[in-house]
């Protein structure tokens, strides 16, 4: 119920600011989750991502006022976030399939409100296991996000797929194979910190050695306790619906609360686009 509750303020918070700059970040402190889990999280419960519904929304508001009343397509635009009339006419010709000036007397689409309901249905386990850790130091790159939805699948991208120009190998591989870090048990490892600003840190890389690595980052994972997550599937479907699940079902359930704003990621090797890819995710709680 209080996932639910917050759910609904969440829909609440963007219909009162939906003719401003939403910014991300407030709305995921709504639910108590870094901005990267939530986007997660609501893509799942919901359907599209946060941007996509809040685009949606506007569109949908703006066919109302250009289809009953007499106002302006350049007013309209600025009013619903566009940045000229150009950009709003072709994000409005993709929904509506007419032009905002074409709007009045046409049949257009309404894009609804978001409401959330309790359905009843049959259980479905989750494997976990609570585990005291002690604090675990980790080398790579580390990314500070201040606001925006996809900016931590940005990060990634960089860590895995952008080459230094100097070595030629991107920061995954020089981990893994210069320095030999990729291993059991911590192998691939994201950590996401929320500040009290709400911006995200999030640190990718594995657990460090005793050596020195130069151009890279230190990072920590604090000593707690750890509520562990074994996941299976492909890794963007897989992760975003144990998140999801996780603090949609587990945490209200469960006895437990969140007790820091980090969560931790372990992606072993293998198959990444696999069903049967294996992950782990990381939940600091305590008892409620």
């Amino acid at each position: 119920m209080d996932f639910l509750k917050r759910m609904t303020e969440v829909i609440d918070y963007i219909e009162t600011h939906i003719n401003e700059d939403i910014d991300y970040t407030d709305v995921a402190m709504i639910v108590c989750c870094g901005v990267y889990q939530f986007g997660r999280i609501f893509s799942y419960v919901v359907g599209v991502s946060l941007a996509e519904y809040i685009r949606n929304r506007r569109l949908s508001l703006a066919a109302l006022e250009l289809q009953t009343g007499n106002a302006k397509v350049l007013d309209t635009a600025l009013k619903y976030g566009y940045s000229s009339p150009e950009s709003f006419a072709r994000a409005f010709r993709e929904m509506h399939g007419v032009s905002p000036k074409e709007a009045k007397g046409m049949t257009l689409k309404m894009y609804p409100r978001i409401t959330f309901q309790i359905y009843i249905k049959g259980a479905v386990e989750m494997d976990y296991r609570i585990e005291e850790k002690s604090s675990i130091k980790c080398v790579g790159k580390t990314y500070h996000i201040i606001k925006g939805e996809d900016v931590c699948a940005n990060a990634w991208n960089q860590y895995l797929d952008i080459k230094d120009e100097k070595t030629g190998r991107t920061p995954n591989e020089t981990i893994a194979y210069d320095f030999n870090l990729d291993r059991a048990p911590i192998w691939q490892v994201g950590v996401s910190r929320v500040l009290d600003d709400g911006s995200t840190v999030l640190s990718i890389g594995a657990k460090a050695g005793d050596a020195e690595y130069p151009g890279f980052d230190m990072f920590e994972i604090p000593a707690t306790t750890w509520a562990l997550f074994p996941g299976k599937g492909k890794v963007i479907e897989g992760v975003s619906a144990m998140f999801a699940k996780i603090y949609t079902e587990w945490l209200p359930s469960s006895g437990y609360e969140q007790s820091m704003q980090y969560t931790v990621e372990i992606y072993p090797p293998g198959d990444a686009e696999s069903n049967d890819y294996a992950f782990e995710i990381w939940i600091p709680v305590k008892k409620k």
